[in-house]
């Protein structure tokens, strides 16, 4: 049997679909990066999904900064390859949650998603 990294070898230009919905309450200034890269710097005026990939063994970097008036607050929601990530696993970021009501800067980080979700629901290792 072939481990994680074997198998992802035979296709290695797999990505993941990373798709962050940002729901505003009122019209807050974000600036959204995903490992780096700036994926949306403007002012939230709708609810906005953001669809980026990343590569399969890639870690998660997402960081959201809100400039914000009260009662201004963005909710966020993220799916990666179609699985729940947010809200289910806010306990993960920084603040804890997905309701972002501060200025400030909201993080979450995962390392490579497939090994970490094996790890997370129970389901064991991949190496």
């Amino acid at each position: 049997m072939k481990n994680f990294s074997e198998a992802t070898a035979i296709k290695p230009n797999l990505k993941l679909v990373v798709s962050l919905t940002l729901d505003p309450i009122g019209q807050p200034t974000s600036l959204v990066k995903i490992n780096g890269a700036r994926v949306f710097d403007s002012k939230l005026i709708r609810t906005t999904v953001i669809t980026h990939e990343i590569e399969l063994e890639d870690y998660l970097d997402l960081s959201i900064q809100i400039y914000r008036n009260h009662p201004d607050a963005v909710q966020v929601y993220l799916t990666i390859d179609g699985v729940e990530i947010l809200p289910k696993y806010l306990h993960l970021a920084l603040p804890s949650t997905n309701y972002l009501d501060q200025s400030g800067i909201w993080v979450f980080r995962i390392p490579s998603f497939y090994p970490w979700l094996h790890e997370i629901t129970g389901q064991g290792w991949i190496i």
